[in-house]
Parts: structure tokens; sequence; C-alpha cells
């Protein structure tokens, strides 16, 4: 692989933490400037989208920041920029893929994006779930086509160079809060319980339609497998990353009646499916649901905004319940929580996501981390 020449062996180290085996260490991407970088600042993919050259334009510009967004020769200047300039340590990967926000779904069902300098928003659109109708005609939808537009473009020209990831496209919990709206959603729970499970099974179904298709666009470029793109965890076969963000607004009860099947549905397409995990709500909630989900391969925990970093002695406990259950583990952590976490926990089926400063602290970090993974 052009962006990465230790493919061959990182890939060997994947397949033993999918077997919840080691090599010689715990698995672990770390990205940093190349020694030739050209980056102002570099930027850490794991946390939203690169936004770099948006800034450029006035926030009235809207063609500029729409073609920005939507336009496949744009993404792939920006991709092919942030590949040149990135060095990938250990198990990180080259890969790209279309990032309007995690819920791009919504403008397949009639969320026109509201495209942003920051971010993309999708407004609310179901007023009335009597009249609202569940309308998708992937062989026209406006902003399907745009999304496999740019895929097309970038399995066109990776000649062997990088992956290709899927689109987010959202799963339904966060798709119905953004679409309906959270506060009214969380009442029809409780007063149109059979509209919201015919919505979470329309929208399951549409997840395994375009995950399909967007496998079979990519497999062969994939090394005959999918790529989580922003974990930049690859898998050699179907793989994905299933979530519910909304789930730490709800009861345990709820989350098993309205959502557990709905994962159980992703996660049976995928042959490794990655659970998202997001915030301490979520994971005191709702974990020992999840640890009984025998579809769930990984558990891939994100901490959240303004709260507690990996490291907390807490979450250490819930990792802990997560290897003895024999699931992955994925941790987005700082260089310094690193070895702190490898004193607790096994390196078997554990993936750890950083960045560092230079790709000498990265080689650096490489070594110190095959005795840190010694048990």
């Amino acid at each position: 692989m052009y962006y990465k020449s230790d493919w061959e062996q990182a890939k060997n180290r994947i397949l033993a933490f999918w077997n919840n085996e080691i090599i010689d260490r715990c698995c672990i991407a770390i990205f940093a400037p190349r020694k030739t970088s050209k980056f102002s600042s570099f930027p850490e993919l794991q946390y939203g989208p690169w936004l770099n050259g948006l800034e450029e334009f006035s926030d009235s510009d809207q063609d500029s920041i729409i073609k920005w967004w939507t336009d496949p020769e744009e993404n792939y200047k920006r991709m092919r920029f942030w590949f040149e300039n990135t060095y990938f340590g250990g198990e990180a990967v080259p890969t790209t893929y279309v990032n309007w926000g995690a819920m791009a779904m919504a403008s397949f069902y009639g969320s026109e994006p509201i495209f942003k300098k920051n971010t993309v928003w999708y407004p609310t659109v179901i007023e009335n779930w009597k009249t609202w109708e569940w309308n998708f005609d992937s062989g026209i939808n406006k902003y399907w086509q745009q999304t496999k537009s740019i895929v097309n473009l970038f399995i066109e020209r990776s000649n062997e160079g990088y992956f290709v990831g899927t689109p987010e496209f959202g799963t339904a919990g966060d798709l119905l809060s953004l679409m309906r709206g959270p506060e009214k959603l969380a009442i029809d729970f409780i007063e149109h319980p059979l509209e919201v499970k015919k919505a979470i099974n329309i929208i399951a179904n549409t997840w395994i339609e375009l995950h399909e298709e967007i496998y079979k666009m990519t497999k062969d470029i994939n090394d005959n497998g999918n790529v989580l793109a922003w974990m930049s965890l690859w898998a050699p076969g179907r793989h994905d990353q299933l979530a519910c963000d909304y789930s730490s607004l709800i009861s345990p009860g709820m989350f098993k009646e309205f959502f557990v099947p709905e994962i159980k549905k992703e996660g049976n397409w995928c042959e490794y499916a990655t659970y998202h995990l997001d915030g301490p709500a979520a994971m005191k909630t709702h974990l020992e649901t999840l640890l009984k989900i025998e579809e769930i391969d990984n558990i891939e925990w994100t901490p959240g905004v303004s709260m507690p970093p990996t490291l907390t002695p807490e979450y250490i406990l819930a990792y802990k319940k997560i290897q003895k259950m024999k699931k992955k583990l994925y941790l987005l952590a700082k260089p310094y929580e690193i070895e702190p976490l490898l004193n607790e926990l096994s390196p078997k089926g554990l993936f750890i996501c950083t960045n560092v400063d230079s790709e000498d602290e990265a080689n650096k970090l490489l070594k110190k981390l095959e005795k840190w993974s010694c048990k």
C-alpha cells in the first residue's frame, strides 16, 4: 500500500486482534505529521471531519461551502493532502470516507442538510406520524447520488494507495432524534410505540441495503475486507459501526424493547461488528445489555466532550467487564494514558488509537508498547 508500506505486518496484528490474540503487542493506531508535513496544525480525525479550507469562505457564501462538502474533486484533494502529510504508525490505516456528520441517512429521507463551516445539520421533518411517509428512491435521491459519486472517485483513484470506508449513515435512535426531535421522540416511545418501531425497522433495512452496496463497491480495494474509517479499523469481511448515542436518555427497558432488535439485525449483516459506546450515561445504563448481545464483537468507547478521560478508574472496571466477556475493546487514548491502561488490561483483543507530534515519537511509542504488552 503506497501510503503504508508495512500494511502486511499491520494486517496480521489486526487479524490477531479479531481473534482475541496478539503477535507481539496490542494493536495501536498512531497518527502523526510526517517529517515533511505541510500541516499548519495536525488534524485529529477521530473527533470529527477535517474542516480545512472552510475558513476561507464567508458564512453567506453557501455555494462554496456546499461545494466543499459535496464535490468529489474537492473531497479527493483534501483527502490526498491528508495522506501525503500523515504518518500512519502501527495499525493506523490510510483510509477515507464521506463524512457529512454521523447522520447522513436523514438527508435520504427528506431532511435537507444544512452545510455549514463547522458542521452539517439535519433539521426536524417528522411533524406528524399519521401523515409522515418513508420515501427513499436510491436510484434518484440527490444526496445518495452525491455520496456515491464521491465514493466512486475515491475508488477510481485509489491505485492500492489507501482504503475507502463506508459513509456514516447513522442508526435509528440518533437519526430519529434529529428527524423527529429528541423530546418528541421520548414521548413517542409511550404514545406512538408502533410508529417508532416501524421507523426503526425501515432505517435498519436501509442501513443494511446501503452498507451492502458500499461493501460490494469497495471490497476489492480494501484487501477483501471493510474499514471503519474514523477508527482506522480494518476487518477481513463486512464490518461497520453499530450505535445509539440517544440511548443515554432512555431506560434499559426501552433500550431493549426498541433498539436491541435493530442492533442485532445490523449486527447480523456484519461479520465483524463494532459498537460505538458514547458517554458515561450510556455506559452505566446499557453496558450489561450490550455485553449480552452476541452480534457485537467489539466495543469502542468514547468518553464524550467535557467528560472524564479514558484512564478514569470507573471506566477501567467497565473495560475489564468487556474483556471478561471476550469482547474486543477499542479505546481512544492520549499517549500518557497507554502504559497505565496496559497495566490494568489484557493486550489481547485490545486496540488503542492515539495521536503524537512526530514520526520519531510514534516509533518510540511502538517500541515501548511491546514491553508494556508483555504479560
